[in-house]
């Protein structure tokens, strides 16, 4: 302890409030820059995020589309192919549906 501490209790006092009222704006400008940094990189994530996201829905769509053109494709071939088997099951299924709405 220094002299001045003993003689005048209040100045410490004061100093000490000082030093304390310092250290919190310095604390509070550091979380500011802090909060600055973590939004940006959240931002940056966040984008770069949704641009993947968007991709993947953009390709599943081509892939959902392409294995679509493809089936219907293979369904229109055996059809030509077999038309008295497809109609048989068309009626098959038929006859069922109307046997399950019936009840």
């Amino acid at each position: 302890m220094s002299l001045d501490s003993k003689t005048n209790p209040q100045a410490t006092a004061a100093t000490d409030i000082e030093a304390v009222s310092r250290q919190m704006a310095a604390l509070r400008e550091d979380l500011s820059r802090l909060t600055e940094t973590v939004s940006g990189i959240a931002g940056r994530r966040g984008s770069r995020m949704a641009a993947d996201i968007a991709e993947g829905f953009d390709e599943a769509k081509h892939y959902a589309a392409s294995k679509g053109r493809s089936a219907e494709a293979r369904l229109e071939e055996s059809v030509a192919a077999h038309p008295f088997m497809t109609i048989g099951l068309a009626a098959g299924a038929g006859f069922l549906v109307g046997a399950l709405s019936r009840r």
